[in-house]
């Protein structure tokens, strides 16, 4: 970031004490064109009257077209015809023809603004303007009948030019010039996980003792406009051959802001767009929709489960661990699993703290395909397929292009090449007023070794809807393999393989058809019915996999609950149906009288298979922010095939400002116990020092620095404080579009102040954006000012240093406040009308105090021309 001069809140609170006594009044900058006089830029002349303010003379004249604005650069927000544009820093130079500063713009910075010059509008400014790139003028200057007004207090500039000027921009846009690219920096991601678990009960047949750790690591350098990252997981179990090294990826990118995407060397993913996902690595050029004003956001599925105790969830994807954590018993929701590309189903598996395990497939697969009129969206990938199954890892050219051909209709197709490979894809997605399709095929050819060659056809429907009348949302995904001969790019590997290495793994793994449905009903009174289904069917001697599930939600005034009924079948015939009511109950959360407990959840299931299931858990918060909250319950299971136990759980996280740390426990009636510790956070070394913070994933996040404030904390900072040395991360802003950092000054000592405790960043994706909050640290000083006459100072006089900063104004009595004076290193001085003269203590007077009042202190001093 940039170091910008603004205006301290001094000078503007003295400007409204000046306005108060004045007879007309002003405060803030107005220019106005005029065709005529170009030079009149000024605000409407104020007249005041200093009869009106007794204790000594007021030095009015500056303010005489309103508050004066001195000559820099200001970070101020930006607004053309009423429409915000953004934060900017804009220059305010000083004119001949103006005692004002006014805002002067380049012909470019005009256009980033939304502002575009007429060729019959000052053609000669404009020539000129064009010939000196950087050459600055007003707004006034180039274009007739504009307005601009600069108010000072709030740092915001609003124009107004004729609609012919204004440049109109997509709803959302940002300007690619603001995108930040950030500093330099080092950081290293850590979330680590240690699982233990004992089971003595007679259903084992010997006690089972069992330890396992996970600790998964991101590295990332950031470094000129590229950012590098490399993720590896660390596992280790004592009954699993110990230690294991799973190195997931490592990738170097950088945006390419001319096509509006990535680059990638590497390992990465292919999206799931027009082909099916697959790991890849090589090189990658592909789409960005986050740099779109109203793109389309990258789809993550959000899992959901039910765990009977203290349970460790683990996300797989294309054979990878791609997300672990543990949950407190009772239903889960996991939105930021983070996963791989855009497609490739998901297994997940919930480990409980007595062994058993549960299984689900989620799928996962990109949504319908439309794009507005004109946007593209493309990938170029080339190397070769990675996939942990395959010893041999075949050569792969993947090219893909989606195009807005029209308001309701896209256009889509692909190809892949390979060494025994190929296969090409068309469609289109179109918009009815029955709702969304998307239709395609893809021919294919794979060469599979002693079986020859296989020619195949593969067809996919999508289709998505949400009724207004009836706020009903339905998707609808069907995918059907017309023929057996079909192969996906990575099946073709596998059977290839399968052939050349003697250990045929068989095509039964194909699906040749699978159909699922999902629809969402809003009802009465805050309910809701949720309705899904999938089905898969396979080639070969495998059966059919079904899964159907149907929930009733209801928020009433002081509870909520939810009803369900799932039914599993799987490959082999075999089913489970399962009913499951659940209760959750607050407690008054945001009563002065907080209860130790926030909430009270409850839930009871029943299958035919005889699991019975019942559950109570307690949770609560504490903290400013709810840095601690904590939960315990009890449960109770039946099974036909294990008998009945009762469990007792419990569990605390504490989310600090470098991190946050979690326990779990848990014991049974079966002599089986569980404990869990867990510690995530990041390690991140920057132009300033080394810095601890929260986890920060691959998404960009704020490097802020406001030197002598520890302690202060930063607003929606995921916990964050400023540390000893001035630093705070801030995690998870959204790149290419405008984020608020805010730092709060409560509980900080009269000997800060904070400046500048707000401020607007727009980042680039994974970037480090360096942010400092301007401090002013010392005791404060209340100075006594009398010229060489023994007279008080004006009031109104302005005091400024040595670099011309305004540091205060004069109030009545001769009175400035300032802070952290040091008159033996630090220069102040006095403006009055056009002469300046320098502020020193009175001689005798100690420098370092004169008359002290708690944390302030009063100083006399003289002002010498």
């Amino acid at each position: 970031m940039k170091n910008k001069h603004k205006v301290t809140s001094l000078t503007a609170i003295a400007s409204v004490i000046i306005t108060i006594f004045s007879t007309k009044g002003g405060a803030a900058q107005s220019e106005m064109s005029n065709p005529e006089q170009p030079d009149a830029n000024s605000a409407a002349v104020m007249e005041y009257n200093p009869d009106f303010i007794r204790g000594g003379g007021v030095d009015v004249a500056r303010f005489k077209e309103g508050n004066p604005v001195t000559a820099g650069v200001y970070n101020v927000l930006v607004t053309v015809n009423g429409e915000r544009r953004g934060k900017y820093d804009v220059h305010f130079n000083e004119l001949s023809t103006a005692d004002n500063a006014l805002a002067a713009f380049t012909l470019q910075e005009l256009q980033a603004i939304g502002i575009k010059i007429d060729e019959t509008t000052k053609p000669g400014l404009k020539k000129q303007a064009m010939v000196i790139a950087d050459k600055r003028f007003t707004i006034q200057e180039l274009i007739d009948k504009s307005h601009v007004y600069y108010n000072q207090s709030d740092f915001e500039l609003d124009i107004t030019v004729p609609q012919a000027n204004q440049i109109v921009f997509p709803r959302g846009y940002t300007d690619p010039s603001r995108w930040d690219s950030g500093e330099t920096v080092g950081y290293l991601d850590y979330n680590a996980n240690i699982y233990s678990t004992y089971n003595a009960s007679s259903h084992y047949s010997d006690p089972n003792n069992d330890y396992t750790s996970t600790v998964s690591f991101l590295g990332g350098l950031n470094l000129l406009d590229w950012r590098l990252r490399k993720r590896t997981n660390l596992n280790w179990a004592k009954n699993d051959g110990g230690m294991k090294t799973d190195n997931l990826y490592t990738y170097a990118a950088k945006d390419i802001t001319a096509f509006k995407s990535q680059f990638l060397i590497g390992d990465s993913n292919t999206n799931g767009e027009v082909f099916d996902s697959f790991n890849l690595r090589g090189a990658q050029l592909t789409s960005d929709d986050r740099m779109l004003p109203e793109g389309l956001r990258n789809y993550s599925p959000i899992v959901r489960g039910v765990a009977d105790t203290n349970a460790k969830v683990t996300i797989m994807q294309h054979g990878q661990k791609i997300y672990e954590t543990v949950v407190p018993p009772g239903q889960f929701e996991l939105s930021d699993i983070g996963a791989m590309g855009y497609g490739g189903d998901l297994q997940m598996t919930i480990t409980e703290a007595d062994g058993r395990q549960k299984f689900t497939t989620i799928p996962f697969s990109a949504p319908p395909m439309l794009l507005h009129q004109g946007v593209t969206r493309f990938s170029i990938a080339l190397g070769e397929l990675r996939d942990d199954v395959l010893r041999d890892l075949p050569k792969i050219l993947q090219g893909t292009v989606r195009y807005g051909l029209k308001n309701r209709l896209t256009v889509y197709g692909g190809a892949q090449f390979g060494e025994f490979y190929q296969s090409l894809a068309i469609g289109n997605a179109i918009n009815t007023i029955i709702g969304g399709f998307s239709i395609d095929m893809t021919r294919a050819r794979s060469k599979l070794g002693d079986e020859g060659t296989k020619w195949g056809n593969s067809y996919k429907i999508a289709y998505s809807k949400y009724l207004d009348q009836t706020n009903t949302n339905m998707t609808i995904a069907a995918y059907r393999y017309s023929s057996e001969g079909y192969y996906s790019l990575r099946d073709a590997s596998i059977e290839r393989e399968g052939y050349r290495h003697d250990d045929y793994l068989g095509s039964s793994y194909r699906a040749k058809q699978s159909f699922s449905v999902t629809v969402s009903q809003a009802l009465w009174s805050n309910s809701s019915l949720d309705i899904s289904g999938t089905y898969y069917n396979y080639w070969d001697d495998r059966g059919t996999a079904k899964q159907y599930s149907i929930t009733y939600n209801q928020a009433l005034d002081n509870f909520s609950y939810s009803l369900s009924a799932l039914r599993n079948s799987d490959e082999d015939g075999n089913y489970e149906n399962t009913v499951l009511v659940s209760v959750n109950v607050p407690f008054g959360r945001s009563s002065a009288d907080r209860p130790l407990f926030d909430s009270l959840y409850t839930s009871y299931s029943n299958s035919n298979k005889g699991n019975e299931q019942f559950s109570t858990n307690l949770s609560g918060s504490r903290g400013p922010q709810d840095e601690v909250n904590y939960g315990m319950g009890t449960s109770f299971a039946n099974a036909d095939s294990e008998g009945s136990h009762d469990a007792f759980s419990g569990y605390v996280n504490y989310r600090s400002p470098i991190g946050q740390y979690g326990l779990t426990g848990s014991v049974d009636n079966r002599e089986s116990s569980q404990v869990s510790f867990s510690a995530s956070g990041s390690v991140v070394a920057h132009k300033g020092g080394v810095t601890l913070g929260p986890q920060l994933g691959e998404y960009p996040f704020a490097i802020i620095g406001a030197k002598g404030a520890k302690g202060a904390t930063i607003i929606n900072g995921n916990g964050a404080k400023i540390d000893g040395r001035g630093y705070a991360i801030m995690p998870s802003l959204t790149p290419y579009r405008e984020n608020q950092i805010n730092v709060s000054t409560k509980g900080l000592p009269d000997t800060v102040d904070v400046l500048e405790n707000e401020k607007i960043v727009v980042p680039r994706m994974g970037a480090a954006i360096g942010v400092d909050m301007k401090t002013l640290v010392g005791v404060p000083v209340v100075l006594i000012l009398r010229d060489q006459n023994n007279e008080f100072l004006p009031i109104g006089t302005e005091i400024v240093d040595d670099n011309n900063v305004s540091q205060s104004v004069i109030g009545q009595g001769g009175m400035a406040f300032v802070r952290g004076w040091d008159p033996l290193t630090q220069n102040l001085y006095a403006h009055i009308n056009k002469d300046k003269c320098k502020i020193s203590p009175q001689q005798g007077q100690p420098l370092s105090t004169a008359v002290a009042s708690n944390s302030i202190t009063q100083l006399e001093a003289i002002c010498v021309r």
